[in-house]
């Protein structure tokens, strides 16, 4: 990677940071930071991934069918005590 690395400090749970060290140990990482890099790199693609999906399907809505179910969480909504603004 020819991008500058930015130190950060995190706290992570015991098992996970023991999985990086055995990763790190079996040579399936280069160092702990490479295994957390490398999850959410991960992470990062999946997320990216579902929101194109989402994007694609957002594509093809019937925009009556969005508009009915806007309206009935709007009614839910209020129903339930929350403020809803016009629009949202």
């Amino acid at each position: 990677m020819s991008e500058v690395k930015k130190r950060i400090t995190i706290t992570v749970d015991p098992h996970l940071a023991g999985y990086a060290e055995q990763l790190v140990q079996a040579g399936k990482a280069e160092s702990v930071s490479a295994a957390f890099n490398e999850a959410m790199a991960i992470k990062r693609q999946r997320d990216q991934h579902a929101l194109a999906k989402l994007r694609e399907r957002a594509a093809h809505a019937d925009p009556a069918r969005v508009e009915r179910m806007r309206r009935h969480i709007e009614a839910q909504s209020r129903a339930a005590g929350f403020e809803v603004a016009a629009g949202e």
